[in-house]
């Protein structure tokens, strides 16, 4: 894949912050940062959350200040939940430039990898409700509003919405999905 030059860059964290620009008279040309790990995710991130929580407050200009007296180290910020854009715009630009390896999304057989050792008998398929289980209680746990849209994208659909739950996740075309942000 060729490299993005800047004014692409540019433009593109551009158009992902204008999705969630807020826009009343104190708020605008600024976005509530719980909206940082779509944003990030939205311009190609896959950041951990662990990393996620850096990033954020790298946005918020979190800086280590010393120590207080219990030898505690203490932190400064400007956050206010808003991020403006121009103080977005800079972290993007580094994290899609400099930093961009820490945060590349793994490729189509990777994923595919990870899926098969959770098919045990190499069916092609990862049940969907235990997937569910794991998904919210391993690793990076997702929440559940996570979780549903996970699977939402993944489940392969049964006919009707109350069998989605127990649907297979045929992960090979899954996989595919997700290594390529989302374009089939």
């Amino acid at each position: 894949m060729e490299e993005e030059d800047l004014s692409s860059l540019k433009l593109r964290v551009k158009d992902a912050f204008s999705l969630v620009e807020l826009q009343t008279k104190e708020t605008r040309g600024k976005c509530d940062e719980r909206e940082v790990p779509m944003l990030c995710r939205t311009l190609g991130l896959n950041p951990t959350q662990e990393q996620l929580v850096a990033i954020v407050e790298e946005l918020r200009g979190v800086t280590s200040v010393g120590a207080d007296d219990t030898g505690a180290d203490t932190k400064t910020s400007n956050t206010t939940g808003y991020v403006p854009y121009q103080r977005f715009e800079d972290v993007m630009l580094d994290l899609l430039t400099v930093r961009k390896l820490e945060f590349q999304r793994d490729n189509e057989q990777t994923i595919i990898r990870a899926f098969k050792s959770f098919d045990p008998n190499g069916d092609g398929f990862i049940d969907a409700a235990h997937l569910k289980n794991l998904l919210a209680t391993q690793g990076d746990v997702f929440d559940e509003t996570e979780v549903e849209a996970f699977l939402e994208a993944a489940v392969e659909p049964t006919g009707d919405d109350t069998e989605k739950e127990i649907g297979k996740i045929y992960y090979e075309e899954f996989a595919n999905l997700l290594a390529n942000d989302g374009r089939r």
